[in-house]
């Protein structure tokens, strides 16, 4: 089973990224933990398989969220291993701006270190 994302979760997206999200701290690319780095790798396992639930997919993209010490880790992570968000390629700042997409469905609280960082930066504001 794939996830399916909400129609304004993608819009919301696809203009953050087209526009560039304007005024935020840019994220960098980082040194990926090991911690991160399995994570993000597992996270993409489960993505590739077309078995899996909508729970497991989500119980394993919350693990990265929360193994990767900030936004600039996991996006760097993230753009190593795009299919972890199901995509093909991305570069570093493109998975940074998808970092809306997780947060949203994953961690609305922002208690993660990468949705903590991410809200902090402005990357999960939805102006």
């Amino acid at each position: 089973m794939r996830k399916v994302l909400s129609s304004a979760a993608v819009v919301a997206f696809i203009l953050c990224s087209t526009s560039g999200c304007a005024d935020l701290d840019a994220a960098r690319t980082a040194t990926i933990s090991q911690g991160c780095q399995d994570a993000i790798s597992d996270q993409n396992k489960t993505w590739s398989d077309n078995d899996a639930s909508e729970e497991k997919i989500k119980e394993s993209e919350s693990k990265g969220l929360d193994a990767c010490k900030d936004l600039d880790e996991w996006s760097t992570a993230v753009s190593y291993n795009p299919g972890s968000v199901g995509y093909e390629e991305l570069s570093v700042e493109e998975a940074a701006n998808s970092v809306y997409l997780a947060c949203s469905s994953i961690d609305p609280e922002h208690k993660t270190p990468v949705c903590a960082d991410a809200a902090k930066r402005g990357y999960l504001d939805e102006s």
